[in-house]
C-alpha cells in the first residue's frame, strides 16, 4: 500500500497568492495533483492551512480514501507538514507531493516504487541537486523526522542524512523530470500556461 502526503500549506511568498489554487488547464494545482497521484497511491492526506472544505472539494471526484489536516505549527516547512499527516498514514510507502508541481507525473512514483528495495527512501538528483520532495519514503524512516522535530531540528537536509537512501540518477527519471519543476514565482506561472516552461525545461 502506498499512501501519499500532499503538502499544501506554504506560504507562496514568491508567487503573492496561494499556489494550491491557482489554475492550469481548468483545475488547481492541487486538484491536477491529486489527480495524479490517485492513480497509483492508496490514500491521500492533503495538508494545509486554510478550511478544510476548500481543499477537500478539489479532491471529491478521487475515489480514493482522501483525508485532511492542518500543519501542527503553520508555515514551518515541510518537515512540519510530514509529521502532521503522518498520524493518518497507513501505508507502508509514502510518497510526499507538494502542491506547487501540476506537472507531476503519476508514473514517477511506480518508478520510485520499484527501485526503493531495502532503502529507507529513493531520492532522485537532478543538476546535483537531491530532490527530497515528490519522492518515495518508507513510513518507519518518516518517523525519524518526528525524532529530528521534537529536537527543534525543522532542516529536511538533517533529516535525509539520518537515513538509508538510494539516489536516482537523473537519466533515469528523464521521461518524467518534469514531476519536479516547481511553479514559484509569476515569470513560472506564466511560462507554465503558455507552455513555454515545459519547452525550456525539457
Amino acid at each position: 500500500m502506498i499512501s501519499c502526503i500532499v503538502l499544501a500549506g506554504g506560504k507562496s511568498k514568491r508567487m503573492g497568492r496561494d499556489k494550491a489554487f491557482l489554475k492550469f488547464k481548468g483545475k488547481t494545482f492541487l486538484k491536477n495533483v491529486l489527480d495524479s497521484v490517485s492513480k497509483i497511491c492508496d490514500e491521500i492526506i492533503i495538508v494545509g492551512n486554510r478550511e478544510e472544505e476548500l481543499y477537500l472539494k478539489e479532491a471529491k471526484e478521487i475515489e480514493k480514501n482522501v483525508y485532511f489536516t492542518k500543519d501542527i505549527h503553520p508555515y514551518e516547512g515541510p518537515l512540519n507538514g510530514v509529521i502532521s499527516a503522518l498520524p493518518f498514514v497507513n501505508g507502508e510507502k509514502v510518497f510526499i507531493a507538494t502542491c506547487d508541481t501540476p506537472l507531476i507525473s503519476p508514473e514517477i512514483i511506480d518508478l520510485l516504487n520499484r527501485e526503493i528495495d531495502e532503502f529507507d527512501a529513493v531520492i532522485p538528483v537532478i543538476k546535483g541537486k537531491f530532490q527530497p520532495l515528490n519522492t518515495l519514503y518508507k513510513r518507519q524512516a518518516l518517523k525519524k523526522a518526528e525524532e529530528l522535530y521534537k529536537e527543534g531540528n525543522r532542516s529536511l537536509s538533517s533529516f535525509i542524512k539520518k537515513l538509508n537512501v538510494k539516489y536516482i540518477d537523473e537519466k533515469k527519471i528523464l521521461n518524467y523530470a518534469l514531476s519536479y519543476w516547481s511553479i514559484n514565482t509569476p515569470e513560472d506561472y506564466k511560462k507554465l500556461i503558455s507552455g513555454s516552461f515545459e519547452k525550456t525545461r525539457s
